[in-house]
């Protein structure tokens, strides 16, 4: 599975992640500080047909699996 990381900054990147967890890991890491918020979408594409598979804002310690 292909995961696209997002932040709220604008910044965007596909994560050589292979599970979930990983790429939830990978997204935590790289944020730094003030990052506002991420979403995890699978697939590469940036268009409306991307399922979105995780959220973390900034003050939570715990990931979202809608």
């Amino acid at each position: 599975m292909t995961y696209k990381i997002i932040y709220k900054t604008g910044i965007s990147f596909i994560s050589n992640a292979k599970t979930l967890g990983e790429a939830e890991k990978e997204a935590t890491e790289y944020a730094g500080y003030g990052f506002g918020s991420i979403c995890i979408t699978e697939g590469e594409s940036s268009d409306s047909s991307s399922d979105l598979v995780a959220v973390k804002f900034e003050h939570d310690d715990e990931w979202i699996e809608p």
